[in-house]
């Protein structure tokens, strides 16, 4: 499932119109039904604030996960992420691979320091 889809479906679920999200998000409700039908593309805040209006993560927004990421975020970490996937999306594929492969990396040490702790 889409983006787009996944928007339109979790509206409906909430019995929410588009423009009543639109209102919530201080939005046209042409921008909604952009989202909705993939020509138009949300910021990463704008997706916060979609992820917030439904209690779910950015991440099963994008992609259908919801495990990667807690859906509350402070607002230094919704500050960092905004700042990592504007910088993410200038990098070229190559970069954005070896990007990945650090943040594995990262990933199991935080993992490996958790276990570490008593």
């Amino acid at each position: 499932m889409s983006f787009a889809q996944r928007l339109k479906t979790l509206r409906a679920e909430h019995n929410m119109t588009q423009k009543e999200l639109g209102r919530r998000m201080n939005l046209a409700r042409t921008t909604i039904a952009g989202y909705e039908t993939k020509s138009r593309q949300p910021s990463h805040e704008k997706l916060a604030d979609i992820a917030d209006i439904f209690g779910v993560s950015v991440d099963y927004l994008i992609d259908g996960d919801e495990t990667l990421t807690p859906v509350s975020l402070s607002q230094h970490e919704r500050i960092i992420d905004e700042k990592f996937f504007r910088l993410y999306s200038q990098l070229t594929v190559k970069s954005k691979e070896s990007a990945l492969d650090y943040l594995e990396l990262l990933k199991l040490r935080d993992e490996k320091q958790a276990q570490e702790r008593p």
